[in-house]
């Protein structure tokens, strides 16, 4: 065997675990009135990242695949990670992020496995838990104030006929798609909750899709940004049927509206109220000093290819 190659495998052999650890060191970079900051972090398994560890307050965050906003094979896993360990770091927190299908997710915020689930559409009052049958998700969780917001809208088939719709309660029966443990509009909650709809639960945006263009629902309910990323991932998963189908499904103007990006805070933690309230005043903190839009501008700024 050449000797240059010898060297080569011994050092593949000897080094492999260093390189491994280096591949998954991440960090997070933000600046506010008091200067910039850095927070070292780690990808520790397949869906659970770890940031400033050294912190004397250490929790338990949930989220799910919900691109662009947040996912594990995001540049930088989105600007809501980003905004979600700059926030807790303010503060003095370190965290441990892991990603869940959505159901799960609430799942363990609402039975107190976790202490904080990200990011969380407004929670109407009466929502009711599917956690714990009988109990309203807010018996369990707490919200903080919005740091971000989104569009909700409804989505069809460039065929399907929707003159009908000038009104929420004008889809009376309507075959419609939702995620299951999803927050929507508090009205189209409201109406779905009160079987005012013919609803059909998905596990996820992309199930959600694929029932809409396999005519199983006539309409879906999300947000058009993470409809749109999960269509064109259809394209770069050279799925061309699908990709073919995705083609003939159109966003149904107007939007519903736009929603508020919130954390929930289980109640189920004894120290829940001082991770709102100090999650609250890091939320003032960075609106007042425009911190949360920097993170927001430099997150897409930088993954640009």
């Amino acid at each position: 065997m050449p000797y240059a190659l010898s060297l080569y495998l011994c050092f593949i052999l000897l080094y492999p675990l260093k390189s491994l650890a280096t591949a998954k060191e991440l960090s997070v970079t933000y600046r506010d009135y008091k200067g910039t900051h850095t927070v070292s972090g780690e990808k520790v398994s397949d869906g659970t990242f770890r940031y400033n560890i050294q912190a004397d307050k250490q929790i338990k965050v949930t989220t799910l695949e919900w691109q662009p906003y947040i996912g594990l094979n995001l540049c930088k896993q989105g600007w809501v990670m980003q905004a979600t360990i700059a926030l807790l770091h303010s503060q003095g927190y370190g965290a441990t992020v892991t990603f869940y299908p959505w159901a799960r997710a609430v799942a363990y915020a609402e039975n107190g496995k976790v202490d904080l689930l990200v990011p969380e559409y407004f929670i109407e009052p009466e929502s009711p838990s599917d956690t714990f049958p009988g109990t309203r998700r807010l018996d369990h969780l707490t919200l903080s104030e919005a740091f971000g917001w989104g569009p909700i809208a409804l989505y069809k088939r460039k065929d399907y006929n929707t003159d009908h719709f000038t009104s929420l309660p004008a889809l009376a029966d309507e075959r419609i798609g939702v995620v299951r443990g999803y927050q929507n509009t508090p009205e189209f909650d409201r109406l779905m909750d009160a079987g005012k709809f013919n609803v059909m639960e998905a596990v996820d945006d992309a199930h959600n899709i694929r029932l809409l263009m396999a005519g199983r629902v006539n309409l879906i309910v999300g947000d058009p940004e993470v409809i749109k990323m999960e269509i064109a991932s259809f394209a770069q998963q050279s799925n061309t049927e699908l990709a073919n189908m995705a083609t003939n499904l159109v966003m149904v103007e107007p939007i519903l509206q736009m929603n508020g990006l919130f954390f929930a805070v289980s109640k189920h933690n004894k120290y829940g109220k001082t991770l709102l309230f100090e999650l609250n005043q890091a939320i003032a903190e960075f609106k007042k000093h425009g911190v949360l839009d920097e993170i927001k501008y430099n997150t897409a700024n930088s993954c640009k290819q």
